[in-house]
């Protein structure tokens, strides 16, 4: 996947500050563009997976410096399932190949505040290849 688009459906009357976020979040990651990645975030930004709890945009970088090695631009195929969009509720799920694991399974769910990823979760199925 040289370069994505992700396609954001919205119900009337849902915020368009979330759609944004979300397309921002999802074609910076796709795209391995930490930086505008990480302009999601704020210092009062968490992440929770099941391994960890990340707080703030020093440990939410490390995670994310860590994951994207794992899924390369050009070479990393990344589908939403179902999006659900309400005010500053977003959930996906999602499904992902890349060369070095494979994603059967995924979900995140992200609060925003202030056009920013103030809360988000994630799990899924990683499958490493190699």
């Amino acid at each position: 996947m040289k370069s994505a688009t992700f396609p954001v459906e919205m119900e009337p009357g849902l915020q368009e500050v979330s759609e944004n976020v979300l397309s921002r979040h999802l074609n910076s990651f796709a795209d391995n563009d930490l930086e505008t990645l990480m302009s999601d975030y704020t210092d009062e930004s968490v992440l929770i997976t099941p391994d960890a709890t990340y707080a703030g945009i020093k440990a939410i970088r490390e995670f994310f410096v860590e994951l994207i090695k794992h899924f390369p631009k050009g070479a990393t195929s990344l589908d939403l399932d179902k999006l659900v969009i309400i005010d500053e509720l977003i959930f996906i799920t999602w499904h992902a190949k890349t060369p070095v694991v494979e994603v059967p399974f995924a979900t995140d769910t992200f609060v925003v505040k202030k056009g920013k990823i103030f809360r988000q979760t994630f799990a899924g199925e990683l499958k490493f290849l190699n």
